[in-house]
């Protein structure tokens, strides 16, 4: 199990400072190959996915966590932002 924090920088399309911050837990689970990765906002009015977490078969926590990363860099609102991963949630 890791936890993480991402966070995202820029500026959105209105020209304003933009900043959002996500906590990230994974699980590797019992199997091998097995990922789980969840979300948690943590900044008020962050863009979510529909779903709060992301599981895969092959690729465990890693290939989870890559995956979780990438939806929500890829939400409308979180596009264009800069990201930085860190393995010390803050």
């Amino acid at each position: 199990m890791e936890m993480m924090t991402l966070k995202l920088r820029g500026t959105s399309p209105e020209n304003a400072d933009t900043y959002r911050s996500y906590y990230l837990v994974t699980d590797g689970g019992h199997m091998a190959g097995l990922g789980r990765a969840s979300v948690v906002p943590m900044s008020k009015n962050a863009p979510m996915p529909e779903q709060d977490f992301v599981e895969v078969n092959r690729g465990g926590e890693e290939l989870a966590l890559k995956t979780l990363v990438d939806t929500l860099l890829g939400l409308p609102d979180n596009q264009g932002l800069i990201a930085e991963l860190n393995n010390r949630p803050s």
